[in-house]
């Protein structure tokens, strides 16, 4: 129940600001991505990577996905390097960029990629 989930999250993150190792097992990867230092990918009973929530399986290097509002139309871009592509943007439409949204894959969508390509 979202209660529940709510205060446990709350004591892991009381116990963490103390300091104290926590190992967490979960299928909730959004759980994983906002709780934890570092994350490990298991498949078949084998450790496939250990990293950061933002470095696993190359998700800081990962394309991001750059959507504005244009005439009316979405727009979209996948780019290395987001904040280049904004500031053009920026310059376009001389200052606010209409619905402007930066995307990297979040930890679910890496992961699904990680045990993608094992199979």
């Amino acid at each position: 129940d979202p209660e529940a989930r709510r205060s446990f999250w709350e004591l892991i993150k009381v116990l963490k600001a103390e300091g104290k190792t926590i190992l967490l097992t979960t299928h909730y990867l959004d759980e994983a991505q906002a709780l934890a230092d570092r994350v490990g990918v298991i498949n078949n009973g084998k450790i496939i990577e250990i990293a950061t929530p933002e470095t696993l399986g190359g998700r800081n290097n990962a394309p991001a996905k750059v959507t504005w509002l244009e005439n009316g139309t979405k727009q979209q871009l996948l780019t290395k390097d987001p904040t280049i592509e904004v500031i053009k943007l920026n310059q376009k439409f001389g200052g606010s960029i209409p619905e402007l949204e930066v995307l990297r894959p979040n930890l679910e969508e890496i992961y699904l990629k990680m045990i993608g390509e094992l199979k």
